[in-house]
């Protein structure tokens, strides 16, 4: 039975991938763990406050950093690599896109690095903090970009060997930084990581990438510039418009019930983050890279029914693990305090299974620049996450949150397997 099972994994990339995939989410789970045991040590509440907060203002400032182009770019490297006439065009243009983003993030934090630091930290005795983070953004987006290029060239393996070992770096900084320096260290060390973590790309797989060879400081090209926007403006619409359906979500069900409710909730959507890192990972790792090089509506077909077939049991298993296992996960991650927190943790895995069918056939918008499709699904699912919300605690308390998710995910499932019927289903194959 092993030696069909160590088979089965040498004949599927795509098991190969997943298998070294879940170690490097592993050791990202274990890195996460001990760093937030290590904050609630020796920092306490403040601490921990500190750090969420920054960790928050840090993601929207990464994504304007970027552009929201970590897509594209996947896309792109992917689709011209062996073409090196418009690979040049593709890595001549990113690379003044990001010179020109790199200047105004640096010039927009740094000048207003004051007003964050006070929005952020209520005083202003941290704005150093903001200070070298408008240093540190330009390296942290050109990681993003290098790592971004590395799975359009299909390197997932040394993609996730980096991801390893930027998870380590985080983990010895943080500690040596908090033991060290306190808080203040703490907090240097959450703006550090990301952009110090371009050493590492680097050194693992500098030779790989070669983009120095394919850059000419004299090609920019209007039309890949509109390309980048289409992506970005994809990107960015969903990074403003969930977090606002979450805080509401969240403002709501305090105001309606109570402010445990809401701690009740916020913590099973944490909970609910930790096991779809992998699912997210693999889908952003291995399989958009592949619906950028399918040429017709059964290659894609094919990849997803493999995703269906190979996955989603493995995926379904292990949420009918974590079911059982529900009071212990929620114990060991927070406190007896959050064991309300089981009583609706298995509507949430009903709905994230949902979510997932429908997440491995989304990144075709991506692949294949479905720009209103994206946009238009992804604001209908928004609006219904936060409306079913609203309804359900008018008619079930917090229970009733969880399961208007369960039915908005169904919908939106139903709604693209719609929109790509023809593909799945074999409607009409071209």
């Amino acid at each position: 039975m092993l030696k069909r099972f160590q088979n089965l994994i040498q004949k599927s990339p795509l098991l190969q991938v997943t298998g070294f995939n879940s170690f490097s989410i592993v050791v990202k789970l274990i890195s996460s763990l001990v760093v937030s045991k290590v904050t609630a040590v020796f920092l306490g509440t403040q601490g921990i406050t500190f750090i969420g907060n920054l960790r928050n203002a840090l993601s929207v400032l990464q994504n304007f950093s970027t552009g929201g182009l970590n897509k594209a770019v996947v896309k792109y490297s992917s689709e011209h690599k062996e073409r090196p006439e418009y690979y040049t065009v593709f890595i001549s243009t990113l690379f003044w896109v990001f010179i020109i983003l790199s200047i105004l993030i640096f010039l927009g934090v740094y000048v207003f690095s004051e007003i964050l630091a006070n929005y952020v930290f209520g005083n202003q005795d941290y704005t150093y903090i903001f200070r070298w983070l408008a240093v540190l953004l330009p390296l942290y987006g050109l990681n993003t970009f290098l790592i971004a290029i590395l799975q359009g060239l299909e390197q997932f393996k040394r993609v996730i060997k980096i991801n390893i070992f930027i998870h380590i770096l985080n983990l010895l900084v943080f500690g040596f930084s908090v033991y060290q320096f306190g808080l203040s260290g703490a907090l240097m060390a959450v703006i550090a990581v990301p952009s110090i973590s371009l050493l590492i790309s680097l050194s693992l797989a500098g030779k790989y990438l070669k983009v120095g060879c394919y850059f000419n400081y004299r090609v920019f090209s209007k039309q890949q510039l509109k390309y980048f926007g289409q992506y970005a403006f994809m990107t960015l619409i969903s990074a403003v418009s969930f977090p606002l359906v979450y805080l509401g979500i969240r403002q709501h069900i305090l105001e309606s019930i109570s402010i445990d409710d809401a701690g009740y909730w916020e913590a099973n959507f944490r909970l609910s983050n930790f096991y779809l890192i992998f699912i997210q990972s693999l889908l952003s790792l291995y399989i958009l890279p592949k619906f950028v090089q399918a040429k017709s509506k059964a290659e894609f077909r094919a990849i997803v029914l493999d995703f269906y077939k190979q996955i989603i049991p493995l995926f379904g298993v292990g949420l009918f693990i974590l079911f059982l296992l529900r009071k212990y996960l929620v114990l060991v991650v927070f406190s007896e305090e959050f064991l309300p927190v089981t009583s609706i943790l298995g509507w949430q895995m009903v709905a994230d299974f949902f979510r997932v069918l429908a997440l491995v056939m989304v990144y075709q918008f991506h692949a294949k620049k479905m720009l209103w499709h994206y946009i238009i699904t992804d604001i209908i699912l928004a609006v219904g996450l936060y409306f079913s919300a609203v309804i359900g605690v008018k008619y079930l308390a917090l229970s009733g949150v969880v399961i208007g998710h369960v039915i908005i995910y169904l919908v939106y499932f139903l709604l693209i397997l719609f929109i790509f019927r023809k593909s799945i289903f074999k409607l009409k194959v071209t």
